[in-house]
C-alpha cells in the first residue's frame, strides 16, 4: 500500500513529461481501480473467515460473577450472597463442526490468494490489451495521415497533368477515389482510438489528459513456450473445489458413525455472604456422550450423494478447463507461428520500400522521374510500414495470449 500511495503522489511528475506509459498506468490502475480494490476486499474477508475459524478451535474461556439477595418474606432473611470465578469448556466429537470449518476456511483463504494473483495478473493483461490497441491505431493514423498528404499531392499533380493532357480522367477520379478511401479510413481509425483510449483509461481510473501514449520496445520472443498446466491459477483454484469436496466427502462419511463426542471443563469458583468471598468451590468434569439417529442412514445417504455428484462436476470442470486450455494454446500457437513468418516477409519488404524510396529520390533529383511517381514510391513505403508495425503488435499481443493462458507473468512483471 505504500508503494501506490508514492506512486499516486508522484503521477502528477510524471505526467508532467506530457506521455503515459504502459508501466505507469498498470501500476497506477492495481492501487486504484475498483477491479483491484473489490478482489483485495474478498480477499480480506476470506483471511478474516480463517482467522474466526482458528478462534472457534480454542476452548471457551469465561469469567462469571454475581450476587444473590434472598428477600423471603416469611423468614424475614435478607441475607447478600456473591460469587466469583472462571470457567475452561471444550468438547472434541468425532465429527467436530469446528475442525471441518476450520478446514473450510483454511482451503477458501487459499483459493483467495489464488484468486488476487489471477485479478492482478488478469488486470495487467486488460490494460496492456487497451494500451497495445490504442497505441496501434495511433500509429496507424498517423502513418495515413502522412499518406492522405502524399495522395492529395498526387491528386492535385493529376489534375494539372490533365490540363496539360497527359494523363486521362479516369486517372484523375483513381486519385480523388485514394484521398477519399484515406480519409475514411483516418476517420475509422479516430473513431476506434477513442473508444479504445476510454476502455484503457476506464480500466485506470485515471482523467484521460490526452497525452500521448508512449511507444513500446517490442521484443520478438521466436521460441514459443510449451503447453504446461502446472503453473495455470485458473486449474489451481478448480483443484481447490476438488479438494473442498473431498473434505465434504469425509465429513460425511463420518456421519454414518454415531455422534461420539468427549468433552472437559473446570471451573474455579469462590463466594461467600456480604461479599467476604470466603467459600471456594473447584469443579473438574469430563463427560462421553453417544448418540445417533435413527434416520441417520437415510438423510446421510442423500448428502454423501450430492458431495459425489458435486466431486464429479469438480472432475469435469478440471477435465473441460485443461482440454479448452489445450485447443486456446494451440490456436494462439499457430497464430502466433504465423505472424512471425508474416514478421521476416514484412521486414524484407520495408527495407525494399526504403531502398525504392532512396532510388526514387536519386532519380528525381536527377530528373529521371516526375514527383508524382515519387509520392507513389513513398505511397508504398507508408503501406509497407502500417502493415509491418501492425503485424508487430499483432505478436506481442498474442506472446502475453500465451504468458496470461500458461499464468506466467505479464510483460516479465506482473
Amino acid at each position: 500500500m505504500k508503494h501506490y500511495l508514492i506512486l499516486i503522489m508522484l503521477l502528477p511528475i510524471v505526467l508532467a513529461a506530457n506521455v503515459y506509459t504502459l508501466d505507469q498506468l498498470i501500476e497506477y490502475g492495481l492501487g486504484n481501480s475498483f477491479q483491484i480494490q473489490r478482489a483485495e476486499l474478498s480477499n480480506n474477508g476470506s483471511q478474516s473467515s480463517l482467522r474466526s475459524a482458528k478462534w472457534n478451535l480454542v476452548p471457551e474461556a469465561n469469567l462469571f460473577a454475581g450476587m444473590n439477595q434472598d428477600l423471603d418474606p416469611i423468614s424475614g432473611n435478607s441475607d447478600l450472597t456473591s460469587n466469583t470465578g472462571f470457567e475452561i469448556r471444550k468438547n472434541i466429537s468425532l465429527n467436530d463442526a469446528a475442525y471441518f470449518n476450520y478446514r473450510y476456511a483454511n482451503l477458501d483463504a487459499q483459493t483467495a490468494d489464488m484468486e488476487l494473483e489471477q485479478s492482478y495478473s488478469s488486470y495487467a493483461y486488460q490494460v496492456f490489451q487497451a494500451y497495445v490497441e490504442t497505441l496501434s491505431a495511433t500509429k496507424r493514423k498517423s502513418a495515413l495521415e502522412e499518406n492522405l498528404a502524399i495522395q492529395n499531392r498526387v491528386w492535385e499533380q493529376s489534375k494539372v497533368l490533365l490540363r496539360l493532357g497527359k494523363t486521362t480522367t479516369f486517372e484523375v477520379k483513381q486519385n480523388e477515389i485514394a484521398v477519399m478511401n484515406s480519409q475514411i479510413s483516418i476517420i475509422q481509425l479516430e473513431n476506434t482510438i477513442e473508444n479504445a483510449r476510454s476502455r484503457l483509461f476506464a480500466l485506470v481510473q485515471i482523467e484521460d489528459l490526452g497525452y500521448p501514449l508512449a511507444e513500446l520496445e517490442i521484443e520478438i520472443d521466436k521460441s514459443v513456450p510449451e503447453f504446461s498446466t502446472e503453473d495455470m491459477r485458473e486449474l489451481k483454484i478448480l483443484k481447490q473445489e476438488l479438494k473442498r469436496n473431498e473434505i465434504n466427502l469425509k465429513q460425511n462419511f463420518l456421519n454414518h458413525f454415531p455422534t461420539t463426542s468427549l468433552g472437559y471443563s473446570y471451573s474455579r469458583q469462590v463466594s461467600g455472604p456480604d461479599f467476604d468471598f470466603d467459600t471456594y468451590n473447584t469443579v473438574h468434569g469430563v463427560s462421553l456422550n453417544l448418540s445417533y439417529s435413527l434416520w441417520n442412514l437415510f438423510t446421510n445417504r442423500e448428502e454423501v450423494t450430492r458431495a459425489k455428484i458435486n466431486q464429479q462436476l469438480a472432475e469435469l470442470s478440471i477435465s473441460d478447463k485443461i482440454d479448452t486450455s489445450r485447443r486456446d494454446y494451440d490456436n494462439i500457437r499457430k497464430e502466433l507461428t504465423y505472424l512471425l513468418r508474416l514478421d521476416e516477409l514484412y521486414s524484407e519488404r520495408l527495407q525494399q520500400s526504403t531502398e525504392q524510396i532512396r532510388i526514387a529520390e536519386e532519380r528525381y533529383r536527377l530528373g529521371l522521374i516526375q514527383l508524382l511517381e515519387l509520392d507513389k514510391t513513398r505511397t508504398d513505403y507508408i503501406a509497407a510500414d502500417i502493415e509491418f508495425n501492425a503485424n508487430r503488435y499483432q505478436i506481442i499481443s498474442k506472446q502475453e495470449a500465451l504468458n496470461f493462458l500458461l499464468s506466467k507473468q505479464i510483460l516479465g512483471k506482473w
